[in-house]
């Protein structure tokens, strides 16, 4: 990190000679950076120096009136560039250095204005709720492992997460359980087929193929947190889930009820795992199946952005610490198997080829989101457009990572034997390698004042994150 000097940083600010920094000013500064004014981290480090140190906190001065120009007086500002992130943005040590930042985000907005007019496809139909989603909507969002957020047309819009939680129920179980016992249940190759192809899902043991189809994650779901009654273990999940989004994740529920109505194949592919002793806890007869699937179905309707899905993959992409809380949630080797079944089999019957063309960690939801992670620059991608080609992909996501990977040398056997080969596969194990330390935000500096510290813990710890 670049040495930091408090009082030159202050008087950079202070260009009018005040003795003050006035709030938007740094405010768009760190944005410039990529970092957000709702950015959870920033948000509790200005209220709490605003109100605590320096003039905020004599009870006989006025707080400030709506509207009205806010500004950090020096001790202020002193206590605020305590923030490890707002240190690092001013410093320019992020995840992703301003210029790069601003280089990529102008590649993203040239894509996105390139594919307005790309309406191929359809929406998904089998699922009412999700028939009925605006097919015209389509949105970009980026988030790296810092934090640093861009995005871009409907990145705001909700919708659920459907096949994209793969990926992280599979993490979950392997964090829970190790991979050996995981994959005692669930395989690692790629099926062959559609992900509910009730054929193909399952191989001569009657065992999921992988993590990544219908029948794989209803495996590996039924190993998380088994042992606890199902609205604790839905709690803890969505726990889980709003420590890497950095904000609430809740269920729709029309979508889970529908699911429940139409997911008759899945049940039987659940049914078909426990009668082979293939499914956890299938000792409970019947009701085995039924609690796997339910489960199931609840986490595929847990409703996400795309700013939201985005964070949740940078957590896979800095190795398993998430962006916002700082919380390690998954280990760099675990993190290192999800990318991996990800890239071979996350985006359904066309994994291969999208795998020759992009070459990087994907994973797509039949509501229209695509996720994809690019561990060297330790962030993930999303995209949102409901309509889907024939294998229940987005065909926006599918165009805008082609382009991104095209525009950006991203694949990472680009440049095969050369030198720049070499420097990124290098950079790409020390993203996932790199953060060795468990816990939570281990970089701030000792001279931050303890309340401050700890009023910050208590905020990102407690369940159901709700700061956006």
């Amino acid at each position: 990190m670049a040495e930091f000097d408090v009082e030159s940083v202050f008087r950079s600010f202070d260009t009018d000679r005040t003795n003050v920094v006035w709030k938007w000013k740094l405010l768009a500064e760190l944005e410039r950076s990529g970092l957000r004014a709702d950015d959870p981290r920033i948000d509790h480090a200005l209220t709490w120096v605003m109100k605590n140190v320096g003039a905020g906190a004599d009870a006989r001065i006025a707080p400030f009136d709506r509207g009205q120009p806010e500004w950090l007086d020096r001790e202020q500002f002193q206590y605020l560039v305590r923030e490890p992130v707002i240190r690092k943005a001013l410093t320019d040590d992020l995840a992703m250095p301003t210029a790069e930042f601003a280089d990529f985000t102008a590649g993203i907005e040239e894509i996105y204005a390139d594919l307005l007019d790309e309406r191929s496809g359809a929406v998904a139909d089998y699922i009412p709720t999700l028939a009925k989603a605006d097919p015209e909507r389509f949105g970009i969002a980026i988030c790296t492992a810092d934090g640093q957020v861009f995005q871009i047309g409907d990145a705001g819009t909700e919708f659920s997460v459907q096949s994209t939680s793969k990926p992280f129920s599979y993490a979950m179980a392997l964090e829970e359980h190790g991979a050996d016992f995981v994959h005692q249940w669930v395989g690692q190759e790629q099926s062959g087929g559609t992900f509910n192809d009730r054929l193909r899902s399952l191989d001569a043991s009657v065992k999921p193929h992988n993590p990544m189809i219908n029948a794989g994650a209803i495996g590996t779901l039924a190993l998380v947190d088994a042992e606890m009654g199902d609205s604790e273990r839905l709690a803890k999940l969505q726990y889980t889930w709003g420590q890497m989004a950095g904000a609430k994740v809740p269920v729709d529920e029309p979508t889970f009820l529908a699911e429940q109505d139409t997911g008759h194949g899945n049940r039987s592919l659940a049914s078909a795992m426990a009668n082979a002793g293939n499914l956890y806890k299938s000792s409970q007869g019947i009701a085995g199946p039924i609690r796997a699937t339910d489960f199931y179905f609840k986490v595929c309707s847990l409703e996400v952005d795309a700013r939201r899905l985005a964070a949740a993959g940078a957590t896979l992409a800095s190795g398993g610490v998430t962006p916002y809380s700082g919380e390690r949630l998954f280990s760099p080797e675990n993190c290192r198997r999800v990318l991996k079944v990800m890239e071979h089999s996350g985006m359904y019957d066309d994994s291969g080829k999208f795998s020759g063309k992009v070459g990087l960690p994907t994973k797509s939801g039949v509501s229209g989101n695509v996720m994809m992670v690019i561990p060297d620059k330790r962030l993930a991608v999303v995209v949102f457009s409901p309509r889907l080609d024939p294998t229940g992909n987005s065909v926006r996501g599918v165009q805008v990572c082609e382009r991104l990977v095209e525009k950006f040398d991203l694949h990472p056997l680009q440049d095969l034997g050369t030198d720049k080969a070499r420097a990124a596969a290098a950079a790409a194990r020390q993203a996932l390698d790199g953060v060795a330390t468990a816990g939570a935000r281990t970089d701030l500096p000792t001279t931050m004042d303890a309340d401050y510290y700890g009023s910050y813990q208590g905020a990102a710890k407690a369940p159901g994150l709700t700061r956006q």
